[in-house]
Order: structure tokens, then C-alpha cells, then sequence
């Protein structure tokens, strides 16, 4: 079932200046897609598009069966949720009732949370594993912490596609494999969209891989497929030898001088 599908794509800040300039691809159930590519290639451009926070100025996006034209915020919100690149910690908030607010897409006027939205912010909160955190002050986390209750918030909120930009960010090492390896976990109840800066990263874990250059599309499909000396060069202009690991075979890639 194709949960995502993209097809020449337009859009940008100045209508005389597209940055994404007529891609098409599509996202299945149960895929992980990584969207890859040098800085202004049009990767923030292209979810804030998917999400319906910058409109299109040609092509189309089809959401399920709905153009997302024709969602409103609310219908749209039940369908995608978005992990932006930089949140800013709430004061006074607890990592409960921040993942509460994934909620609000189902909230009616004038009524107060349900059994139904108390069950899924549990959900959430198991899923990535931020139970001792529940009680705990917003401002109050980690790096790593917060990442990983932005993206229960974002879970509570029970979309079909889930949308993270540059989820691994401003963390270390060690952070960055574990929310990889939560989403990687999470794709069996939804679809993930999520951009990468590493190609190592995005290599491992994702299960197709959407690079781009100046908004257009490189190369599309398996990471084997995409992360190619050849297609590295036309994106970043570097020499990469490409290399796979003896015991599971994935791609990874190392820089030549």
C-alpha cells in the first residue's frame, strides 16, 4: 500500500525560485525512507512541503487517497506527524504532558482528554522507552532525552507517516544509533520520512534512501543502490570509496584523500 506519493514536485519560498524542482517519489507502508543530500539541496524544504506548512506551487502530494490539498489541518494531522530540527523545550511542561499535546488533532471543542488519549500517550511513552521520564521538567532533559519524547509526542498523535527532520542532530554517537534503531523499530506500525546528513547512518537503518542536489532528484531505492561512488560524486562532489561490512553486509562509505 503506497502511504506517500509525490509527483513533480514544486515549491519553495520565492515562486521565481523553486528549491524542489519537480521530484516524484513515492513512500509504502512499512517503509523507512532516508532523504539524503548535501546542505540546500532541499531536504527541510521538501517535509515542510509533505506536512502542509509550505504549499506547493505545482504537482501534487497524495496522502493515501486524499490530495493533501483537500485535508484540513486537522483531518492532515491524523494522517502525518512532523519532528521538526530544532524544538524548544517547554517550561513547565512534563514529558507526560508534552506528549499529551500529540493529542490535539482529536480533541473536540470544549472537551477534555478522553480514556482513549491517555492510552495512546502510555503507548507512546513505552514505545521510546521514556517511561521513568514521565513526571520529569521538559527543560530539565538531555539532548538525547528530548529527542525521543518529541518523538512520542509525535507517535501519540497516531499518524500513518511519520515525518523527522535531521532526528540525529546535535547528539552523540551513541544517541544517534539509538533513535535510528527506535524508528527502525517503529516503522512496523507506520510509514518514516527522515532526513540525514550521514550517509552511514541513513545506510544502515533506512530501507530507501532519496538523494538530492539543488532539489532535484539523484538517485532513488535501495541504499546499495544509491549510496554509489558515482552518485556520491554528482551530489557532493567528493571521491568516496564505498565499502560493505563483513558480517552484514550493509553500505557504508569512507572518504579518500
Amino acid at each position: 500500500m503506497t502511504v506517500l506519493k509525490i509527483e513533480n514536485l514544486v515549491c519553495g519560498y520565492d515562486p521565481k525560485k523553486p528549491i524542489i524542482k519537480g521530484i516524484s517519489f513515492s513512500v509504502k507502508d512499512g517503509q523507512f525512507v532516508g532523504i539524503v543530500g548535501p546542505n540546500g539541496s532541499g531536504k527541510t524544504t521538501l517535509l515542510r512541503s509533505l506536512v502542509g506548512l509550505l504549499k506547493h506551487q505545482d504537482g501534487s502530494i497524495i496522502i493515501g487517497n486524499h490530495h493533501i490539498g483537500n485535508l484540513d489541518r486537522r483531518e492532515l494531522a491524523r494522517r502525518i506527524a512532523f519532528v521538526p530540527q530544532l524544538m524548544e523545550p517547554i517550561e513547565g511542561f512534563t514529558v507526560e504532558d508534552l506528549v499529551l499535546l500529540g493529542r490535539i488533532p482529536y480533541f473536540d471543542r470544549f472537551t477534555f482528554e478522553t480514556d482513549d488519549d491517555y492510552e495512546a500517550v502510555r503507548w507512546a511513552i513505552e514505545e521510546l522507552k521514556v517511561g521513568k521520564l514521565r513526571e520529569r521538567q521538559i527543560d530539565e532533559l538531555s539532548g538525547g532525552e528530548f529527542q525521543r519524547v518529541a518523538i512520542a509526542r509525535a507517535l501519540a498523535q497516531e499518524p500513518r507517516l511519520l515525518l523527522l527532520d535531521e532526528p540525529t542532530s546535535h547528539l552523540d554517537i551513541r544517541f544517534q544509533v539509538t533513535i535510528c534503531k527506535l524508528l527502525r523499530k517503529l516503522r512496523s506500525h507506520r510509514s518514516i520520512v527522515a532526513t540525514f546528513h550521514d550517509l552511514n547512518l541513513a545506510s544502515r537503518f533506512c530501507t530507501k534512501l532519496v538523494l538530492l542536489k539543488d532539489g532535484e532528484v539523484i538517485a532513488e531505492g535501495h541504499p546499495d543502490e544509491v549510496v554509489t561512488p558515482q552518485n556520491i560524486w554528482k551530489a557532493y562532489r567528493i571521491k568516496v570509496q564505498v565499502k560493505k561490512t563483513d558480517k552484514t553486509q550493509k553500505t557504508r562509505y569512507v572518504m579518500l584523500p
